[in-house]
C-alpha cells in the first residue's frame, strides 16, 4: 500500500481508512517531489477523498520540483472544485517567490475562470471584461491617432483596463500609448511585467544606442525598456 496506488483509487471509504489509520506520511514526497494531496489532484481523486485527505491537516504549501503546490496542480488539471476546496482549507494564493509563481499566474494562461477564483492574490488583475470595459479597450486598440491613444490611456481609472489595453495592444504600431500606460499610477506590478516580456525589453536593451538610433520608435523603445526594468535613464529622456 502506497499514496500512488491510492491516489488512483475511487473508493472513498478506503482512502478515508487509509487517511485515519495514520499508517502513512501525510506530508510524503516520491520521486518527484510531489506530495500524497498532489497525487490526488493528479490522479483525479472524487472531492470527498480530497477532503478526507485535507480534514486530516496535510502541510498545503509543500512544492514539488516543478516548483508546484496543490493548489498549482488543481489550476493545471483544470479541476475547478478542487481549487475551492483548497481555498477554504487554507490553501495561500500569494507565493513567496512573487506573483509569477502563483497559482493566478498559472491560470491566467490557460483559463479565466480558473483565474477568477484566485483573484484575492495580492497584485492580480481581473481579466475578464465586461462589455462596456470590452468597449474602452477597443476605443484605444483601434484609434489610428496615436496622440489620441495616449490621451484616451490617461483618462483611464482602473488597472483592470489598463491590464487589458496591454494585452491587446499590437506592438508593431508606435509605441507612445504604451509608454502612457507605462507611466499611468494604476498600471499595475504584473502589467509592467508584461510588457517587458511583450515588447522584448532584454532585446532593445542589449542593442547599441546607434541601432536604436536607426529604428523607427527605436528611442523610445529603449527608453521604455529602461523604465520597466528599472535601468539608468527610462522615461526621464524624451521619447
Amino acid at each position: 500500500m502506497n499514496w500512488t496506488e491510492i491516489s488512483k483509487s475511487k473508493h472513498i471509504e478506503y482512502v478515508s481508512e487509509v487517511i485515519a489509520s495514520s499508517a502513512l506520511d501525510l506530508n510524503e514526497r516520491d520521486e518527484r517531489g510531489r506530495t500524497p494531496l498532489m497525487l490526488f489532484l493528479t490522479n483525479r481523486m472524487p472531492l470527498e477523498g480530497i477532503r478526507c485527505l485535507l480534514q486530516a491537516e496535510p502541510d498545503l504549501e509543500s512544492e514539488d520540483k516543478l516548483g508546484d503546490t496543490a493548489l498549482k496542480k488543481a489550476v493545471k488539471f483544470k479541476q475547478p472544485e478542487a481549487i475551492r476546496l483548497l481555498l477554504e482549507y487554507g490553501a495561500r494564493v500569494d507565493s513567496p517567490h512573487g506573483i509569477l509563481a502563483t497559482a493566478w499566474n498559472l491560470a491566467r494562461k490557460h483559463n479565466l475562470n480558473l483565474a477568477d477564483l484566485l483573484l484575492d492574490t495580492a497584485g492580480a488583475v481581473r481579466l475578464k471584461l465586461t462589455a462596456e470595459e470590452q468597449q474602452i479597450v477597443d476605443d484605444i486598440i483601434y484609434e489610428e491617432s496615436s496622440v489620441k491613444a495616449c490621451e484616451r490611456v490617461q483618462t483611464l481609472d482602473s488597472a483592470v483596463l489598463i491590464h487589458a489595453v496591454v494585452s491587446e495592444f499590437n506592438w508593431d504600431d508606435s509605441p507612445e500609448p504604451m509608454v502612457e500606460a507605462a507611466k499611468h499610477p494604476k498600471c499595475a506590478h504584473i502589467t509592467r511585467l508584461d510588457m517587458i516580456e511583450l515588447m522584448e525589453a532584454d532585446y532593445w536593451l542589449e542593442m547599441d544606442m546607434a541601432e536604436v538610433n536607426s529604428r523607427v520608435h527605436g528611442p523610445t523603445y529603449r527608453h521604455l525598456a529602461e523604465f520597466l526594468t528599472g535601468r539608468k535613464g527610462g522615461l526621464d529622456h524624451d521619447t
